[in-house]
């Protein structure tokens, strides 16, 4: 559930930063600090959590540490995406797909 909603964050902040600067290369500022507590979060939950998940971990925090401009001091765009690629990748390799909810009819069976 969390990863997920980081994904869903980060998705939304690619297209709020594009929307505020169509040919810019960074985050919105007012994002940083959210898209900094969801990486560090996201590297707290594979690392301590998901068994097997500490290689992910690893990657999403040099990831991060890497991606940030340092003259303006927030992640790129391009790190942003590369962070959201390798969390979807992370989430499919070590958490098992969702049930589907069972629908009406099948409800009514039971």
């Amino acid at each position: 559930m969390l990863i997920q909603r980081a994904e869903t964050q980060f998705e939304h902040t690619i297209s709020q930063s594009l929307a505020l600067d169509p040919a810019g290369k960074h985050i919105a500022r007012a994002s940083h600090a959210a898209v900094h507590e969801t990486v560090v979060s996201l590297i707290k939950l594979f690392r301590d959590q998901i068994p097997g998940g500490a290689e992910a971990a690893t990657q999403l925090a040099r990831m991060y540490a890497k991606g940030a401009d340092a003259n303006a001091g927030v992640p790129t765009l391009e790190c942003l995406r590369a962070i959201a690629r390798l969390t979807r990748e992370a989430r499919e390799r070590y958490l098992p797909a969702p049930v589907p909810a069972p629908c009406g009819e099948e409800l009514a069976r039971r």
